[in-house]
């Protein structure tokens, strides 16, 4: 929550952190992954290189797998996010991690986004064999996106999406026990609301993802 945004307040951070431990109030720390070096380029080209500004909307985007423990077994989850805004611009859940999940993810983004919005688009990804393989450069191609890969080994390469990976689960669904698959999809859909419309961030000038968004595209 952003107390100058939503109550007026304009409060220093040694004062806020004064007040939480008066009432007992914890923030969720999200714990920092290890980077690793660079080992070898792949066939496809690492046209990021780890630079993950971008000057307007759907110029890059950043996807990726990750998964969801619950009751009834792994649910895996793709999504893209813009690195402009850092909005999630689609995601996509299933009980199996496959080419499926992946394309039906990029379906859901072209669906929204049209083409004269995001030419010269690059979709950035590890290499992970959905991203690699040739169903998916097809995709790529037949849409007009460039495609992008990391480098081999190196998680750092793909930032954007696994930072939000890791605040999904930190401040949403490690805060719940023993989810089934329902839960869990119900819990991401309301994060990723939460974060696209109400989740102020300092680096969109105290703005949501969707509201900086939408200043550039008017």
């Amino acid at each position: 929550m952003n107390i100058k945004k939503v109550y007026g307040l304009s409060l220093t951070n040694k004062t806020i952190y004064r007040y939480m431990k008066l009432h007992g109030i914890q923030s969720i720390i999200r714990k920092k992954r290890k980077r690793y070096s660079k080992v070898s380029h792949h066939r496809i080209p690492n046209l990021i290189k780890r630079n993950f500004k971008a000057s307007r909307p759907n110029e890059k985007w950043s996807i990726d797998v990750t998964y969801i423990h619950t009751t009834q077994g792994v649910e895996y989850l793709c999504a893209i996010k813009d690195m402009y805004d850092k909005s999630i611009i689609a995601y996509n859940s299933s009980d199996y991690n496959d080419n499926h999940l992946v394309l039906t993810t990029i379906k859901k983004a072209l669906f929204k986004t049209k083409y004269k919005d995001r030419k010269s688009l690059i979709i950035h990804s590890d290499q992970g064999h959905q991203f690699t393989s040739n169903e998916y450069k097809k995709h790529l191609e037949k849409n007009g996106i460039t495609h992008s890969v990391s480098n081999r080994g190196s998680c750092a390469d793909n930032v954007p999406i696994e930072s939000w990976f890791s605040a999904l689960k930190t401040e949403c669904i490690y805060l719940h026990k023993r989810i089934n698959r329902f839960i869990a999809k119900q819990l991401i859909k309301e994060y990723v609301c939460f974060y696209n419309t109400k989740r102020y961030q300092e680096q969109l000038k105290e703005l949501t993802p969707i509201q900086y968004r939408m200043l550039a595209l008017a």
